[in-house]
C-alpha cells in the first residue's frame, strides 16, 4: 500500500474538520453582527430605533439625538459622583468600630444617585415624548417599555425577545 493511499483518508478528514471550523467562526462572527453589542452603543441603538418604530423626520432625529447627548453627559456626571460617595462609603471599612448610623447615613447618600438618575431619565423621556405629534406619542406609549428594557444592564439568563411576552419579574 502506497504512502498516498495510507494517508488519504486522514488528509480528507483533516480538509472536512477545517471547513467546518470555517462554517462555526463565521456563523459564530454572522451571529454577533445580527445582536447587536450591548452597553456604550446601547444610547445609539435606542436612538435608531425610536427614529424607526416613531416615524421621526430629520429635524425631530436631530432633536432627539442633542436630547441623548445631553441625557448622556448629565448621567455621566451622576455616575461619576455616585462612584465618589461609594469610594467614600467602603472607606468606612478602614474605621474600626464604626456606628450603624453612619454608615446607613453614608449608604443614603448613594441612593440619591438612583433616585436623580431615575428622576433624570424620567424627564429625558418626557422631553423625547414631546417632540411627538399626535399620533406619534400614542406609538411612543406602546413602545416606552421595550425602549426602557433596552436601556437596561443586561440581566443574566436567557435574553427577552418582543414576541415572547412579557418580561419576567
Amino acid at each position: 500500500m502506497s504512502y498516498f493511499n495510507r494517508n488519504k483518508w486522514w488528509a480528507i478528514a483533516f480538509l472536512i474538520l477545517i471547513a467546518l471550523n470555517i462554517a462555526t467562526l463565521t456563523t459564530f462572527w454572522l451571529l454577533k453582527e445580527k445582536r447587536g453589542s450591548p452597553g456604550p452603543g446601547s444610547g445609539l441603538r435606542v436612538a435608531d430605533f425610536l427614529v424607526k418604530e416613531l416615524g421621526f423626520d430629520s429635524i425631530q432625529k436631530q432633536k432627539l439625538l442633542q436630547l441623548r447627548d445631553e441625557h448622556q453627559r448629565k448621567i455621566s456626571d451622576l455616575r461619576k459622583g455616585n462612584r465618589e460617595v461609594k469610594d467614600a462609603f467602603f472607606d468606612l471599612l478602614k474605621q474600626p468600630g464604626i456606628a450603624d448610623s453612619t454608615v446607613e447615613r453614608v449608604a443614603n447618600r448613594s441612593f440619591i444617585f438612583d433616585e436623580q438618575s431615575a428622576v433624570l431619565t424620567f424627564r429625558h423621556f418626557q422631553q423625547i415624548r414631546n417632540l411627538c405629534n399626535d399620533e406619534q406619542k400614542k406609538k411612543f406609549d406602546a413602545v416606552i417599555h421595550e425602549v426602557i428594557r433596552m436601556m437596561a444592564p443586561p440581566q443574566p439568563g436567557p435574553p427577552f425577545r418582543r414576541d415572547d411576552g412579557p418580561p419576567p419579574q
